[in-house]
């Protein structure tokens, strides 16, 4: 497995209070921070309630920066596409390593356009609410862990 994004919970934990205190500039706030955030939430609250955590959070770091920007659907698919990933893990897998190994698989934002064509997923009704993906479902594409990437 690569070298670990975080080393420890307490590391994940960081990341996820920053950001719900606003304290990562918006450059700062990548891609794989993104993931963390959602990860933590998704292994630490159920479903529902970790979109909604996710959702509120972003709006505020939006706000709080005096910005627009917030995409209903490219969040919900985010949450639902890791959500799918993570059940599909061993249970006794560590949050790290459940962590790791979906920043190692979803690191590229990128893997969004192989759900959603560009125009279908940029329009504006899918900013305001979801809207499903129309080249794949979520979940279509997921495989089996291997066994090397398993840290518990």
């Amino acid at each position: 497995m690569a070298e670990a994004f975080l080393e420890n919970e307490d590391a994940i934990r960081e990341v996820v209070q920053k950001f719900e205190a606003c304290h990562y500039a918006p450059e700062e706030f990548t891609h794989t921070h993104h993931l963390t955030v959602a990860c933590w939430y998704l292994c630490t609250l159920d479903r529902p309630e970790a979109f909604i955590c996710m959702r509120s959070g972003l709006k505020r770091f939006i706000a709080h920066y005096g910005k627009q920007g917030y995409h209903e659907t490219i969040t919900r698919f985010w949450v639902e596409l890791l959500a799918a990933y993570l059940e599909d893990l061993p249970a006794e897998m560590s949050l790290v390593s459940k962590v790791d190994c979906a920043v190692e698989r979803y690191g590229s934002k990128q893997i969004l356009f192989s759900y959603y064509t560009r125009e279908r997923v940029m329009s504006d009704a899918a900013k305001q609410d979801w809207i499903a993906p129309d080249l794949q479902s979520i979940g279509a594409s997921q495989n089996i862990l291997p066994a090397d990437k398993v840290e518990i």
